[in-house]
């Protein structure tokens, strides 16, 4: 049977957690991710996910493209992808999301001894690995962003994100032909320039709700830039 990292919803805010996107950063992004390495325990999956009290830690990665240049990043884009019903999860069937990512297992933290930064990378990059085709490119190290919460919905309630970003120096196109959806059986997709974004961000009820809240967030770039670029391309 499964086993997964959680932590105890009372360990943290007294149990009654911020709702939301929190950025974290410095010192207290390190407190932060030493105190839920710490406090985690492993738990058979089937009963985490029917236990409130519990919240399993899930690292959930933002992958931006573009070409950093003098005025910032130029061509800015996102992975998106849509779950289809090979996902496990069958609460996310049929929604758009930024964020890839998976639960915690025991062979995260297998082999030499980690730090809590070192335990949640290594995680993340393990599903990174089952979840994308990274044959053609090595992904830069990935910077933890804040936490993720949203106890209004039957899944989140018994989740919360550690939130990272892996940013490609490179243009949307190439990154596309790069990297590529591995499990192809559970999601489809693959890096979207923002103005195309845009286009699917006119329906944010279809995009799952962690991915609302980073959206909404500026994870991905600010929402006025895209609306004026698209209605730029229009007008033209």
């Amino acid at each position: 049977m499964t086993e997964i990292h959680v932590v105890d919803r009372s360990s943290f805010f007294g149990g009654n957690w911020p709702q939301g996107f929190a950025p974290l950063s410095g010192d207290s992004a390190r407190t932060f991710l030493s105190e839920a390495f710490a406090r985690g325990h492993f738990r058979d999956r089937p009963t985490a996910e029917m236990t409130p009290a519990w919240k399993q830690w899930i690292p959930y990665c933002v992958l931006r493209c573009g070409r950093r240049g003098p005025q910032g990043v130029e061509g800015r884009g996102v992975l998106t992808v849509r779950r289809t019903r090979g996902q496990s999860e069958a609460r996310l069937h049929g929604a758009w999301s930024i964020g890839l990512g998976g639960h915690i297992e025991p062979e995260d933290g297998a082999g030499n001894p980690v730090d809590a930064a070192g335990f949640f990378e290594q995680a993340l990059r393990r599903e990174l690995s089952e979840e994308l085709d990274l044959r053609r490119v090595q992904l830069p190290a990935p910077t933890f962003l804040g936490l993720l919460n949203d106890d209004s919905t039957e899944v989140g309630r018994v989740h919360a994100g550690l939130v990272y970003a892996v940013d490609l120096d490179l243009p949307c196109e190439q990154a596309r032909e790069l990297v590529r959806i591995g499990e192809i059986s559970k999601m489809h997709g693959g890096f979207t320039h923002l103005v195309e974004f845009a286009e699917l961000w006119q329906n944010p009820a279809s995009f799952e709700t962690w991915s609302q809240m980073l959206v909404r967030a500026g994870i991905v770039g600010p929402i006025d830039g895209w609306r004026r670029q698209t209605l730029g391309g229009q007008g033209g």
